[in-house]
């Protein structure tokens, strides 16, 4: 089966532009795209090594009086239902720990026989203790070279998903320290589980090549997350790639720096992936990718990448495409996050230059959408929203959406932190939280009564325009009616996911109900 159904380069040749990128007036802005076909479910092998937080912070009540580890557990229950109906070779292991790390279950493959005992071993976990990460990571790496020692003769994929709502108070704490126990050898998913988690220690645990971090602001978004990070397991359709760029430079996200060649773990079925490029010889720019097939007879595949001719109209002018445009606005939003990214607190002046910057660039953008009627652009509104959110975590010691934006925005994520209701210390300012809708369906009413709701374009236009760190102005609260043809993004997935992602996602769900 062909992997890539579609790949190309495409530049930007008119110097239109809202926004200057590059030193260098002779460099040109592009993207690199990939577009993947569908592909099966995985026929490899595979050990999911979960280690869940059960310290005494994962007692605390969120939404509905219900618990953060009532939340974890009611997630796990639903991802094993799922496990167990599929046709492939799962071998699964559930960890704990607090002070100590348990294994509560030995690896075992689940299914129909046994899926009821397994849900009632979950039902047991209970919350208590402190915060050890060293010993969770040093015992999960433990298991997994113990488990690929015993089956040898099985080429096992191994996977390990590791979730903390906090940060470490016992063992060790440094992060230069604990990423020395997680190891390239097989994926690493963090799930930083709640708004108090350590997200600047989780990203750098997750900066190595096949690690990767994800950050769970609202807890009933939890079976996203989780069901992302299986859906990557469950239907990879590349893996190990190498982008190399000749004549030009790909960017980076994770270092926020431009360079010939870069590399990615997995790439999923269905998946629409876009890398941005720079070069100042347009005709001479080339990509070659080099990447591992599954679940085909060949074991790797080689692939020029080549740059599309400019579109023209009938005078032979060039037609302008917003595609790129849209792009160059989100490497400046990349280059804004890292920058703004932040390991204590930064005094008044350089808090007040970085919150400036956002400012001006979300600014540009909202220019950019209403000048070009790219109102329901999903893309851009979700660039808005970075710069929204990220806007009041810099500064911050609990810079989390800053930090989680940054990730899910550079990974292209299917879920994106904060576009569910956001618990902020003062829910009714309209300044300070990410409004978003939550439908009341016996009345088909939105109800902003103490709820966070996502602003419409008038309302953000009001407040963006007189964006200060100290509003004045807060929200008492009200009911409207939404008609159907009002554009109500989507608080479910980010602009990124792919329909076979939803769907293994939405499957999961179907067993939380």
């Amino acid at each position: 089966m062909q992997q890539i159904k579609n790949a190309y380069i495409e530049i930007n040749n008119l110097n239109n532009c809202p926004i200057q990128l590059f030193d260098n007036e002779n460099d040109k802005f592009g993207i690199l795209k990939l577009e993947l076909n569908k592909v099966e479910l995985t026929k490899q092998p595979l050990f999911l090594l979960f280690t869940v937080d059960t310290t005494g912070s994962m007692d605390e009540h969120c939404n509905y009086n219900v618990t953060k580890l009532e939340y974890a557990i009611k997630t796990l229950k639903s991802i094993m239902n799922y496990i167990s109906t599929l046709d492939v070779d799962i071998h699964v292991q559930i960890n704990t720990f607090n002070a100590v790390v348990k294994t509560i279950i030995k690896p075992i493959i689940i299914n129909e026989d046994n899926i009821e005992n397994i849900i009632k071993i979950l039902e047991k976990i209970q919350a208590d203790s402190v915060t050890n990460i060293e010993n969770a990571l040093i015992t999960a790496n433990k298991h997994i070279d113990n488990f690929k020692k015993k089956n040898k003769a099985t080429n096992f994929e191994c996977v390990h998903i590791f979730m903390t709502d906090g940060e470490p108070t016992s063992g060790e704490q440094d992060p230069n320290q604990l990423i020395n126990h997680i190891s390239n050898d097989y994926l690493t998913i963090n799930i930083g589980f709640g708004k108090d988690h350590n997200s600047s220690l989780l990203y750098k645990l997750s900066s190595l090549f096949n690690s990767e971090y994800h950050f769970i602001d609202n807890l009933e978004s939890a079976t996203v997350v989780y069901g992302e990070g299986l859906h990557k397991v469950l239907y990879p359709c590349l893996k190990n790639i190498q982008i190399k760029i000749d004549n030009g430079f790909i960017y980076d996200w994770k270092n926020n720096e431009w360079t010939t060649s870069i590399t990615e773990n997995v790439l999923i079925s269905e998946m629409n992936k876009f890398y941005h490029i720079k070069t100042d010889n347009v005709t001479g720019i080339k990509a070659v990718l080099n990447a591992d097939i599954v679940e085909s007879e060949l074991n790797t595949i080689e692939e020029e990448i080549f740059v599309l001719p400019d579109l023209l109209d009938d005078n032979r002018n060039i037609i302008q495409d917003n595609t790129v445009i849209k792009f160059s606005f989100r490497q400046k939003v990349l280059e804004t996050l890292y920058n703004s990214r932040n390991i204590g607190l930064l005094n008044e002046t350089e808090k007040n230059e970085k919150k400036q910057n956002i400012n001006n660039l979300f600014n540009t953008i909202k220019t950019y959408i209403n000048e070009n009627n790219l109102t329901y652009d999903s893309m851009l509104k979700q660039l808005l929203n970075d710069l929204y959110l990220s806007y009041w975590g810099v500064g911050k010691d609990d810079d989390n959406y800053l930090i989680g934006r940054f990730a899910s925005q550079g990974s292209q994520s299917a879920h994106t932190p904060g576009r569910n209701n956001t618990n902020f210390e003062n829910i009714n300012n309209i300044y300070d939280v990410l409004p978003i809708p939550e439908l009341n369906r016996t009345h088909r009413h939105f109800d902003f009564i103490n709820t966070p709701r996502r602003l419409n374009s008038t309302e953000l236009d009001s407040i963006f325009d007189n964006f200060t760190d100290s509003p004045s102005s807060t929200y008492t609260g009200t009911t409207i009616d939404i008609d159907e043809s009002d554009n109500i993004i989507n608080n479910e997935y980010s602009c990124y996911a792919t329909p076979s992602a939803r769907n293994t996602i939405d499957t999961i769900r179907f067993y939380d109900n």
